[in-house]
């Protein structure tokens, strides 16, 4: 039996799939947009899809369609250094994040619909929910685990600094979110000096931890490594314009560390 065509998949879900030239788009209630999953980023890289929306607790505004459209963050809290806000984030612009985050807001069954078609027509596998963005509504983390409940195939993970959504995928067997805050202590993300404490903290409590490599060896993406897919502990050294992480004098500590955790996420 022949495999359906993008056109047929999405219409299962009742989506109007169209190509425009060579670039696929869907007709959503904003106009046409493009399929919500993006196929990774220079941090995730290739083969990891991502679903984003407005970092912090920020306005923000696009025109869009002819439209003007007007949100704000999906963050409880704009975090000091807070990544999406980052030039690299800046340089492409926030209009896509907007898109998304207004259909996740207002048009969540489409939102829902389109991500469920985009999985089958991608054929994809791995999703990491919000490279930007948070758990903003009951209702929209149950539009996820929805989504993940039908694709057990499908390897998701997310992060989230709201403690009502830590374990909210406990009951899955292919979805972990990452613990945002490290208990009392802060967020998962510093200095050199506050990711040795983190890790030494966690470690004493007896908790799964792990330091993402990505902050060392620039060639580690999440396409080589399953830590965030399986671990609910995962420190990350920042990496900022305002911190440059191997001239703090506990670089080398941080270096020590992270090559002496072994390969068990690594693939």
């Amino acid at each position: 039996m022949a495999r359906k065509t993008k056109k047929e998949i999405y219409a299962d879900f009742n989506i109007e799939y169209v190509k425009c030239g060579t670039v696929d788009k869907l007709v959503s209630p904003l106009g046409l947009v493009s399929p919500l999953l993006v196929d990774g980023n220079g941090k995730i890289g290739k083969g990891v899809f991502h679903f984003s929306t407005c970092p912090g607790n920020k306005e923000f505004a696009a025109d869009f369609n002819g439209l003007h459209l007007e949100t704000i963050g999906t963050c409880g809290d704009t975090c000091p250094g807070c990544y999406g806000f980052s030039n690299n984030y800046k340089r492409f612009g926030y209009d896509a994040l907007v898109v998304r985050t207004v259909l996740a807001r207002e048009y969540m069954d489409f939102t829902r619909r389109a991500i469920l078609a985009q999985l089958i027509a991608d054929n994809v596998k791995t999703v990491r929910i919000h490279a930007t963005g948070d758990f903003f509504s009951r209702d929209y983390l149950n539009m996820w685990k929805d989504i993940i409940r039908r694709n057990p195939g499908v390897v998701f993970w997310s992060y989230t600094k709201e403690y009502a959504a830590e374990s909210a995928f406990d009951e899955f067997d292919n979805a972990n979110i990452v613990k945002s805050n490290v208990l009392d202590m802060g967020y998962n993300y510093g200095h050199c000096d506050y990711i040795l404490a983190a890790y030494n903290m966690l470690k004493a409590m007896g908790k799964p931890v792990y330091i993402c490599r990505c902050g060392i060896d620039k060639n580690q993406h999440c396409t080589n490594c399953t830590a965030c897919a399986r671990c609910q502990h995962v420190l990350f050294v920042e990496h900022s314009t305002n911190y440059k992480a191997e001239k703090d004098p506990a670089y080398n500590a941080v270096v020590d560390l992270i090559n002496s955790q072994g390969n068990e996420y690594l693939i």
